[in-house]
């Protein structure tokens, strides 16, 4: 049926160019993370690139400024989630250009950014395989709504869309999951506002110490909902 064509269609599909219009809003920060922009932003503003003998106080700033950025409950989680991640783009950084490497020292910031945006691209592709992701099209099918319904509900902040790994649009399974109340999340949705699909996924998703250690799902499931909805209300001031 026409009304349930894929949403990467060009925009003289009426049904659907709605509904690309909506999630480029709801779904416009690029797919790093607006907290990885920050730190690698950060880094590059100091002197002409960082070399593997940088001042100690230089990532400290870095990693301060960036701190700033969350919640204080919420930064021991987030300082063990960049260990990790810098840790795989440090193993990866020095695999790349070693001869080029081994002669400057130098670590481009661009390829940086690069290898984090290929994590992220990956991570993409194991949500969508396991169905945590869904295209509009599926997401439309599972709950039952025209491409103008859903466009409306982008346009609302009572849904939200991310860029996937290829770049369409794609939508959280949790919405259309039996398991959860659709109008609860919907709520938290709308008190997020206007931060980006990528930054709303985050914060449904990622374990919070606010939350006993739980993410806002798992905690929803759990009936807090007043600790999800204050948690919620934190972010979006953040």
């Amino acid at each position: 049926m026409s009304n349930t064509s894929n949403t990467r269609r060009p925009a003289g599909n009426g049904n659907t160019s709605t509904i690309d219009e909506a999630a480029t809003e709801a779904a416009h920060a690029p797919t790093v993370s607006l907290l990885t922009r920050q730190l690698a932003e950060t880094l590059a503003a100091s002197a002409t690139g960082w070399r593997f003998n940088i001042a100690q106080d230089t990532f400290q700033e870095a990693y301060a400024s960036l701190l700033d950025a969350v919640p204080r409950d919420d930064r021991p989680a987030l300082l063990a989630q960049m260990r990790r991640d810098l840790d795989i783009v440090a193993e990866r950084e020095l695999n790349l250009d070693s001869d080029n490497d081994a002669q400057t020292g130098h670590v481009s910031t661009l390829q940086f950014m690069r290898n984090l945006e290929e994590q992220e691209r990956q991570q993409r592709e194991k949500d969508l395989a396991s169905h945590s992701l869904l295209s509009g099209a599926e997401l439309r099918a599972r709950l039952k709504v025209t491409p103008q319904a859903l466009s409306a509900a982008l346009k609302a902040r009572r849904l939200f869309a991310l860029r996937g790994a290829s770049g369409e649009y794609v939508y959280p399974a949790f919405f259309a999951d039996p398991r959860h109340d659709r109008h609860t999340l919907e709520k938290i949705s709308k008190i997020l506002g206007d931060l980006p699909g990528a930054a709303k996924w985050d914060f449904f998703t990622i374990p919070r110490l606010s939350l006993g250690g739980k993410s806002p799902l798992e905690a929803l499931a759990k009936g807090k909902l007043d600790a999800v909805m204050a948690a919620a209300r934190a972010c979006a001031d953040e």
